[in-house]
């Protein structure tokens, strides 16, 4: 049997460029993960964090008495809390208690805590929001729905782990409570629980 010849390529016209495939398809919505730290500058039985906490945290200042939110929506990942030891007679209690659904929101909730041993062992708490809960989903910046009640002694240090995207076509919306001696067009980082009481001051950043 005869072999079917190959077909053989002549060399490519001098003038006949090479094909140059289209770009990939990009996100331009600009979405930012982020851990912050915050240390107690006093103890709280049922401290509460909404949405608009986070929303609020990272903002930027238009006037020494007014700042926006630089987020348009949230997702909050993780939460890590370390309290101190009381001393070897007394335990500190640390916990999370992730909120039941507000009305017309689905999921669940729970409560994770942690107790100090002694004058060594720190209490310490590592929790995610209840997955397919509202809490775990994206929800708007501005929103004052509950996330959870955090309960903590003074010297307790929590990490809050959380996504925020920013959309350039969006209004942005004022923090809850007007800043004072703010520096125009300044980046700063607020307290976890403002406007509540403010005791959850940002480690490592400017704030006000």
């Amino acid at each position: 049997m005869q072999r079917a010849k190959k077909s053989v390529r002549g060399p490519r016209p001098r003038n006949q460029k090479p094909t140059i495939p289209k770009p990939d398809q990009f996100v331009p919505t600009v979405a930012v993960n982020h851990r912050f730290r915050f240390v107690a500058t006093a103890a709280r039985a049922a401290d509460t964090l909404t949405v608009k906490s986070l929303g609020d945290l990272h903002c930027v200042a238009a006037t020494a008495t007014t700042a926006f939110q630089l987020a348009h929506f949230i997702k909050i990942k993780k939460i890590e809390v370390w309290g101190p030891p009381a001393g070897t007679s007394t335990t500190a209690t640390v916990s999370v208690d992730w909120q039941a659904p507000n009305a017309g929101s689905f999921g669940t909730s729970g409560r994770v805590s942690d107790t100090s041993m002694g004058s060594t062992e720190c209490a310490h708490v590592v929790t995610r929001p209840p997955k397919g809960s509202q809490i775990a989903q994206w929800q708007e910046a501005s929103s004052t729905n509950g996330l959870c009640v955090l309960a903590y002694p003074l010297g307790t240090i929590i990490d809050v782990t959380y996504s925020y995207m920013m959309r350039d076509d969006a209004t942005v919306q004022a923090v809850t409570t007007a800043p004072v001696g703010a520096t125009a067009g300044a980046n700063y980082v607020r307290a976890l629980n403002s406007p509540v009481d403010a005791n959850l001051v940002p480690v490592s950043y400017a704030t006000i």
